[in-house]
């Protein structure tokens, strides 16, 4: 029996376990959006993507994400919500940078500062890994993260990641000019 394989960018991903849901973000989680790209403490470890933003340019920010930026094969960036509180985005879970021809995808997770150490983002990797791994048949997973961020660092590893013995150099992470991140990949066994 054949298994059917779900396209990359074919239809943007509802995903869920006991704990979250990942999904489509809406108009409606704007006030929610900004409590996250407000926080100076949720970007001290990450590149600036939506950082500062004005309620208006957030709203145009959640049209793109679902819509414009999905269809032109860009990038997944969908929703974190809990399962016991669906309404409520507590994060976002981003799928970027697909290199078809590797068959390699970027991941990356960010949370809402009120809801760190609750192993959510360990709930948005598994999935993203178990969707990706298993139903888009992506081979190669990689997560960038800076030395410092020690808890991203443990969720990769806590979910297969293996960190490797190269670093390389981003632009404007953490607010810094240029940061040394340290690489992660997952590859499908």
């Amino acid at each position: 029996m054949e298994v059917m394989m779900t396209e990359l960018f074919g239809v943007f991903p509802y995903l869920k376990n006991e704990k979250i849901i990942i999904k489509k973000i809406e108009l409606n989680d704007v006030v929610a959006l900004s409590e996250i790209s407000n926080n100076e403490n949720v970007y001290k470890y990450i590149p600036p993507f939506l950082y500062k933003k004005s309620k208006k340019a957030l709203e145009t920010a959640i049209k793109n994400l679902g819509g414009r930026d999905f269809e032109k094969k860009k990038y997944i960036i969908a929703g974190v919500y809990l399962k016991d509180n669906p309404n409520r985005l507590v994060g976002l879970a981003e799928m970027f940078d697909y290199k078809k021809r590797e068959n390699k995808i970027t991941v990356g997770y960010r949370l809402n500062e009120d809801y760190w150490n609750k192993k959510i983002a360990t709930n948005v990797l598994k999935l993203m890994v178990e969707y990706l791994v298993n139903e888009v048949n992506i081979s190669t997973l990689q997560a960038f993260v800076m030395p410092e961020n020690l808890y991203s660092a443990k969720v990769l590893l806590n979910n297969g990641f293996v960190k490797e013995d190269f670093t390389v150099q981003e632009k404007n992470w953490g607010g810094q000019e240029i940061a040394t991140v340290d690489v992660y990949t997952y590859n499908k066994s």
